[in-house]
């Protein structure tokens, strides 16, 4: 027996169209005691928050007053003047953003189906990788749903796609010993362990820092996106292996991608961009992850 409407679970992305606010503005909205979160779904790689229906809606015409009130405060807080060259900008960058979208869609059209199909799904991958890195990690889940079902349907039989492996180190963790002598010796525990290796105690992460390295181009695109080994090792076998990829070895840690602009997110809504990507997956009876209706 299905719940009535006001007792339906929201997530952040249809939240955000109901409301027409970005997923940021979600977290507002929850920290400020507008929304309360009443379920967590747990993802592989994250956890997605729920939220009654009946408390989204009663928020609608809510909304212009709440954005008021968000404007004062950010202008008393930030500077009106600074705020307001801010905004300008943001919309510049959001009309750019639709347009260029636009020019994206149009210009794959007529390409045969199959490449339409992976520069399509490799466009909405793109700003998915985006709004995980701004904190959804649960999204990680259908990035990696995309990427296997590219290696299972076209990997080493579309010259678009191509596949590297790229080698990284393995991710020692110091014991309770070692941490107390690097303390004790007034060193940082990524310099205790590149001035002892750690002990065998320690804790090893077998090519912990290894990648997987997926590129889909054309004449007019690439898009570049990265997956842990660990994530993806069992996506290929002996016989179709990655050809290997060097990467100059750096001191420090790294990350992949940024965070989504505001004017992205408005420009690429997180619902159009899960319903895209579980399109593609549906084309090989891949059921959804996440509900976009």
């Amino acid at each position: 027996m299905s719940k009535p409407p006001e007792q339906e679970l929201l997530n952040p992305a249809q939240i955000s169209q109901a409301l027409g606010i970005t997923p940021n503005n979600i977290k507002r909205l929850t920290g400020e005691g507008y929304l309360e979160v009443k379920k967590q779904v747990n993802f592989k790689n994250g956890v997605m928050q729920l939220f009654t229906n009946a408390q989204v809606q009663a928020l609608i015409p809510a909304m212009p007053r709440i954005k008021q009130a968000w404007e004062r405060y950010d202008n008393y807080h930030r500077g009106a003047n600074r705020m307001a060259r801010t905004r300008v900008h943001r919309h510049q960058s959001y009309r750019d953003k639709v347009n260029r979208k636009e020019q994206f869609l149009n210009s794959i059209y007529g390409l045969p189906r199959s490449r339409q199909e992976i520069l399509k799904a490799a466009y909405y991958l793109y700003h998915l990788n985006h709004y995980a890195k701004a904190g959804s990690s649960y999204l990680y889940d259908l990035k990696e749903a995309v990427l296997h079902t590219l290696v299972k349907n076209y990997y080493q039989r579309d010259e678009w796609l191509n596949v590297s492996f790229i080698e990284g180190t393995n991710k020692i963790t110091l014991c309770p010993d070692c941490r107390a002598r690097a303390n004790s010796q007034r060193l940082s525990y990524l310099e205790y362990l590149d001035k002892t290796g750690g002990c065998f105690k320690c804790t090893r992460g077998y090519k912990y820092y290894s990648l997987y390295e997926f590129n889909i181009s054309s004449q007019d695109y690439r898009f570049c996106f990265h997956t842990p080994y660990a994530s993806a090792k069992r996506w290929f076998n002996k016989h179709n292996m990655p050809s290997r990829k060097d990467s100059p070895e750096r001191e420090g840690a790294y990350a992949f991608g940024r965070a989504i602009y505001d004017s992205e997110a408005q420009a690429v809504e997180l619902i159009e961009v899960i319903d895209e990507l579980q399109k593609f997956l549906a084309l090989f009876d891949i059921e959804p992850l996440i509900n976009t209706y």
